[in-house]
């Protein structure tokens, strides 16, 4: 624990202490657009964007009717105290980027608690339709992104692509169907090819996983998340066979909690992609009520359209090595999966993961645990258990 908090709290204060934003300077006040919303707070980030302050005024809605994509912003504030309101549910909109995208260094990001993404998702959910854009994408160095809300998101909530110390923050997600279709791909947090992050103190109850970290990146922390009716915290190695090797290093999941999920702990990652998964420490985390509670495995995405691609290509997959699992407690809610369920590929086994202090309460028929292709299980206490049945 004190490596796993010294190394937080150093990220922390180098990400805090490497932030200069201007206090004082021109201010960009967002205003409603008679034809599309999308139009006035691009002017707004444009008008400034270096040095500036773009203020979504509290209690005003805005409606963009298009993508909004704002690039180069240097040390600016940006106050988002409105309600940014997506457009209804349009198939133009399918395989689209992002609904908001900003790009750029020293943004700070404040909703002040009032702050809201509205969302269609409802609409697209009943349209079973899985392709809307994510809601708000950042590619951002230096930066603080804190304290507001989304809602109702068609599909990805936050995503993080070529990032640099960059905080998320005190982030309210909700995203669940009220019908008999369900919230499909609602990842909450996603991020790839980026480093020095760190996702805290949020609350999330959505459809996919809450936390979706992604090829290319290092020094990750997620702290105090409670995740809610989800997938849990995911750590994943792409689905594609195109060979480009992945790597995910440094990765903390500390102090958080999964309620009524349908995963809680996976390392996921497909054969025929190859890289290493090293360093991945979960530490404190309540599982409760949970139907698959931990899972390592180089077989995702394995089902009866992928077979071949998937047994036939373990050599090339992605390697887990130094994996720690610690303190994980809860209960399940399967009795079909067991409580560990470590799957690893015959040519590139998984290599020091460390399993202990794992008090998940089973069920009546809860099935043994799994350890196959493990280096050492024979020495772990957990692969030794044989379950119920």
């Amino acid at each position: 624990m004190v490596q796993i908090f010294s190394s937080f709290v150093a990220i922390s204060l180098s990400l805090i202490a490497s932030f200069n934003l201007v206090q004082a300077g021109k201010v960009c006040t967002v205003k409603r657009s008679n034809r599309d919303d999308s139009l006035s707070i691009i002017q707004a980030f444009n008008d400034c964007k270096t040095g500036g302050t773009v203020v979504f005024p509290r209690g005003q809605s805005f409606y963009p009717q298009s993508l909004i994509t704002v690039k180069d912003l240097k040390n600016i504030n940006v106050q988002f105290y409105g309600n940014f309101v997506l457009p209804n549910y349009n198939t133009k909109f399918d395989n689209q980027g992002a609904f908001f995208e900003l790009y750029g260094d020293n943004i700070y990001f404040d909703g002040n608690g009032a702050g809201t993404f509205v969302g269609t998702g409802q609409q697209w959910w009943d349209n079973k339709n899985n392709r809307a854009p994510t809601v708000f994408r950042m590619t951002a160095t230096n930066s603080v992104f804190r304290n507001f809300r989304i809602l109702n998101a068609p599909r990805f909530h936050i995503a993080m692509t070529n990032c640099k110390n960059v905080i998320v923050e005190k982030i309210t997600m909700n995203s669940v169907s009220k019908t008999k279709n369900y919230a499909m791909n609602t990842d909450a947090w996603a991020c790839a090819w980026s480093e020095n992050l760190i996702f805290r103190d949020s609350v999330i109850h959505n459809g996919d996983d809450c936390t979706a970290i992604n090829g290319g990146v290092s020094n990750i922390t997620v702290s105090n998340i409670q995740c809610n009716g989800g997938h849990g915290y995911s750590v994943i190695g792409a689905l594609a066979t195109d060979g480009r090797f992945q790597t995910f290093k440094n990765i903390n999941i500390i102090n958080s909690v999964c309620n009524d999920c349908l995963n809680g702990i996976t390392l996921k990652a497909s054969p025929g992609r190859p890289g290493l998964m090293e360093g991945i420490r979960y530490q404190n985390i309540q599982l409760n009520r949970v139907a698959r509670p931990i899972a390592i495995t180089s077989h995702y995405f394995c089902d009866e359209n992928h077979q071949s691609a998937c047994y036939g290509n373990d050599g090339t997959s992605i390697k887990f090595k130094n994996v720690f699992l610690s303190g994980i407690t809860g209960s399940s809610s399967s009795k079909d999966y067991p409580i560990i369920n470590i799957n690893c590929a015959k040519n590139t086994p998984c290599e020091n993961v460390n399993i202990k202090n794992i008090k998940i309460k089973e069920i009546k028929t809860t099935p043994a645990n799994i350890c196959i292709n493990l280096i050492g299980s024979e020495k772990i206490a957990h692969c030794k258990w044989v379950g119920r049945k």
